[in-house]
């Protein structure tokens, strides 16, 4: 078995609960979960991990699509510098992967006008368009002003922008993308303030995807752990002495419970409390963002698309409806299967015929009607999934990403995890399995936890 010690960025060991850790029950088998009881178990701490699915991963979901590889979750290792805990685990476990080839090269098409664009008109295509509107909006707030939704500063933007109304309209489509995809949400509830002036967008980057998909990620993660699938939570009771996990037939009891079930979920109320949770956590779990961005895969017997000039493996389509985000589209180059991006204000007109939708996208890219139609077709629903009820958090206009911070705060013997508890990487899965670091130190008082993974990845 290899092991190595991680920590969440901080050598500060976070408050500790109340009470002896003596065994442990975890809620939810997603990354932050899995980290928990991998850190846990490592330890020598009896813990045990109830997952409402039939499987492990949570939002980290890979299938078969034509026989071949997809995520239908996560599907990159977002940017994976030094000190990416994500990237370190994936070194230990020994999973492979490939830099995302598809770079900053890309393709597009105009639905609306029904042409493929230029090579001029996709030059500013980037997170560098958000640039004058960032630096606008943070001397705005300097000033005093108050926060609004993106929909508004941008909007209030491209009214007095130059160019002609089809890049006009292209542009606000664009943006629309970038937030509502990267924020999953729409683009007049997502906050301008944490948008535009946090550091949301980190520009253009180098990502690293796994070759087999996050499975390979999870199930060295998953370890030696007693994962206990199927089991859905009803209720978490906490006394002086310990907690009680409750689902319809079986229960679970320990010392602590970390939770780390998705904040569309806590949302729901789809687990109660007993005694109730603080009124100003049930406050923050309601006026914090949570929406959907959802994915559609074609698969095809062979990637024709890639020996098209130039190369059709990565670009962004504008949809014929403006007001719809623009959709992005990317090809991994290990399977032929094509990957959409849907952001939040695209979504209801995919789910009308994922196929019809995602073919009319990829022959306006192509030119004209596909050589060969697709063997397999694959569209997400996260936003309708019961044990998700979307895809990752985001702050309101006029809100805070304090508000993440707030949500990871213990309540007596209950701990809290997962992407909507981290200030700096709501959202992505190393941001994740840092929450679930940050708990276990927690429990185990130390500054840093290790992980165990084992010597080979299945």
């Amino acid at each position: 078995m290899a092991r190595r010690s991680f920590d969440d960025g901080s050598s500060a060991v976070p408050p500790a609960l109340p009470g002896e850790v003596e065994r442990v029950v975890v809620v939810g088998a997603g990354i932050a979960g899995l980290t928990v009881a991998n850190a846990l178990t490592s330890a020598g701490v009896d813990c045990v991990v109830v997952e409402a699915r039939d499987r492990i991963g949570g939002r980290l979901h890979t299938v078969e699509v034509g026989g071949h590889v997809a995520d239908l979750g996560g599907a990159w290792i977002h940017h994976p510098e030094d000190g990416n805990v994500l990237a370190g685990w994936v070194d230990l476990a020994g999973v492979p992967w490939i830099v995302d080839p598809t770079g900053t090269r890309f393709t597009g098409a105009d639905l609306g006008e029904h042409r493929r664009l230029s090579d001029a008109e996709l030059e500013h295509v980037g997170y560098g368009v958000f640039d004058p509107l960032g630096q606008a909006f943070a001397a705005e707030l300097a000033a005093g002003g108050r926060d609004r939704s993106v929909a508004a500063v941008v909007d209030e933007y491209l009214a007095t922008y130059g160019p002609e109304d089809g890049e006009r309209e292209r542009l606000r489509q664009l943006m629309a993308a970038a937030v509502e995809q990267d924020g999953a949400g729409p683009l007049d509830g997502i906050s301008a303030r944490w948008a535009l002036t946090e550091d949301m967008f980190v520009g253009d980057v180098v990502d690293n995807v796994p070759i087999g998909g996050y499975r390979t990620v999870l199930a060295p993660l998953a370890g030696a752990s007693e994962v206990r699938l199927r089991r859905p939570v009803r209720r978490i009771t906490q006394t002086a002495t310990g907690v009680q996990v409750d689902g319809d037939d079986w229960s679970e009891s320990g010392s602590h419970v970390v939770v780390t079930v998705p904040l569309g979920v806590l949302k729901a109320g789809a687990i109660a409390f007993s005694p109730p949770l603080p009124a100003e956590r049930s406050e923050v779990i309601d006026r914090t963002g949570f929406g959907t961005m959802e994915k559609v895969f074609l698969a095809f017997e062979e990637p024709f698309w890639r020996a098209a000039d130039p190369g059709l493996s990565h670009a962004v389509i504008y949809p014929a409806d403006r007001a719809q985000a623009a959709t992005w589209t990317w090809d991994f180059g290990l399977a032929p299967v094509m990957m959409f991006l849907v952001a939040h204000s695209a979504v209801e007109a995919m789910r009308r015929d994922p196929r019809a939708w995602a073919v009319e996208q990829l022959e306006a890219l192509y030119g004209g009607p596909l050589p060969a139609g697709p063997v397999d077709v694959r569209a997400t629903d996260w936003a309708h999934d019961e044990r998700a009820l979307g895809a990752y958090a985001h702050v309101r206009p006029g809100e805070s990403s304090a508000d993440f911070a707030l949500l990871g705060e213990p309540v007596g013997r209950i701990a809290f995890a997962g992407e909507h508890t981290t200030v700096g990487r709501a959202g992505y899965a190393d941001g994740a399995m840092e929450t679930g670091l940050r708990e276990a130190k927690r429990l185990l008082r130390r500054g840093s936890v290790e992980l165990t993974a084992p010597d080979v990845v299945s």
